[in-house]
């Protein structure tokens, strides 16, 4: 007996790690694993990441510290569909998103606990709650903070925020509220080809009517006039996009600048902070550093289909072997694998995508991904190329 025996939410081990005893098995092993015909990799660093294992881990604090009082998450706590089912099991309702269930559960009342996602929330949302007067959990991710404090000196100090992302992302549209409530302004570019487009506006080459033409409203503050407010810039990012290619848009917008006012006074007109997690970095360089271990065949990334720096983890493989981002076990059958585009988003089905004869997987699972669902992943997919997992190598 031991004093957790009575409360699942209380030992740190247990509380929300989804432990996988194959992935445990393949980190101890350095990430290889031979069955068969297929030799297995798994990149050095995948899976939940330590603002998600956090955010996940309040929300059970959460359900223990309140016992008879209703949960509320804001929308998702992080773009999982397994993760926030369980949590909708467990008795969390969701205020929007794909787990609403508006109609049952009506909207939050004071005496509720209400949880800010891992991704943060806009000044309305924040507002509304201490409106409210509720109890709130605020589990958003300190990494999302540093690009937070760094637009309000931006605002504070007259530039423009260029913000690298995903419009219509929790954590996107959590920044540009925030600099709007400050009176500040901002405009989104999801990648190089929205960027050159703002580059070729910054050096007179584009009008900046044709630049807003093909703006949505989301994409920039209200009163954004190109021909005022690019003259000072500032960049930050989405923490999930893909880093190399932040970097390359930073640069883009640096050589704009100094194109237009030269290149000693471009240091008054341009500033950068590189907002990606570290996390994510970290991914992304291991899926890099697996692509030089293989040579590989083809890589299974496993994740959310609404999770951005999972997106981002199958686009590092570009040209170099097929990459595959799939939901989960369910997405794979011998015949056919179920995959999203790393491009436009659609979801694909490809066929005979397993090679005959000897074949060298990769795998990694984006941060908000749990160890379980990459594992049963990793089986499906030796089901799929007709190997078992040998019973003395994995229990």
């Amino acid at each position: 007996m031991t004093q957790y025996d009575n409360d699942p939410y209380a030992d740190p081990q247990q509380r929300y790690s989804y432990r996988s005893e194959l992935i445990e098995r393949l980190r101890s092993s350095g990430g290889e694993l031979r069955c068969g015909r297929v030799r297995v990799l798994t990149a050095r660093s995948f899976g939940f990441c330590w603002g998600v294992d956090r955010a996940v881990s309040m929300v059970r604090d959460a359900l223990r510290s309140y016992p008879g009082r209703r949960i509320w998450l804001l929308d998702q706590i992080i773009h999982n569909p397994q993760v926030n089912a369980d949590f909708r099991d467990m008795g969390v309702c969701f205020l929007r998103g794909p787990f609403s269930e508006a109609e049952r559960n009506g909207t939050p009342q004071r005496e509720d606990v209400v949880v800010i996602p891992a991704f943060s929330a806009t000044v309305e949302d924040i507002d509304d709650l201490e409106a409210l007067g509720c109890t709130v959990v605020d589990t958003t991710c300190p990494w999302v903070i540093r690009p937070h404090r760094r637009t309000l000196k931006y605002v504070e100090d007259g530039f423009t925020t260029v913000i690298h992302g995903l419009v219509r992302h929790e954590e996107t549209r959590a920044s540009c509220s925030l600099i709007a409530s400050r009176g500040g302004h901002y405009v989104v570019v999801a990648d190089r080809a929205e960027a050159q487009r703002l580059c070729d506006t910054i050096r007179g080459l584009l009008p900046a009517h044709e630049l807003l033409a093909g703006l949505s409203a989301e994409s920039h503050s209200q009163g954004f006039d190109p021909a005022i407010h690019l003259a000072h810039v500032g960049t930050i990012n989405q923490t999930t996009m893909l880093a190399s290619e932040t970097r390359e848009i930073e640069a883009m917008v640096r050589q704009a600048l100094a194109s237009r006012y030269g290149e000693a006074s471009v240091s008054s007109h341009f500033r950068e902070l590189n907002t990606i997690c570290r996390a994510t970095q970290e991914n992304q360089d291991a899926v890099s550093e697996l692509a030089e271990r293989g040579p590989l065949d083809l890589l299974v990334v496993v994740g959310g289909y609404d999770s951005s720096n999972t997106r981002n983890l199958t686009r590092v493989g570009g040209d170099r072997f097929p990459s595959y981002h799939v939901l989960g076990p369910d997405a794979i059958t011998p015949d056919a694998i179920k995959h999203r585009s790393p491009g436009d988003g659609a979801l694909v089905v490809t066929r005979d995508w397993m090679p005959e004869g000897d074949v060298t997987i990769g795998f990694t699972a984006g941060a908000s991904t749990p160890d379980t669902l990459l594992g049963e992943t990793v089986r499906r997919v030796l089901e799929a190329a007709r190997v078992r997992l040998d019973a003395a190598l994995v229990p």
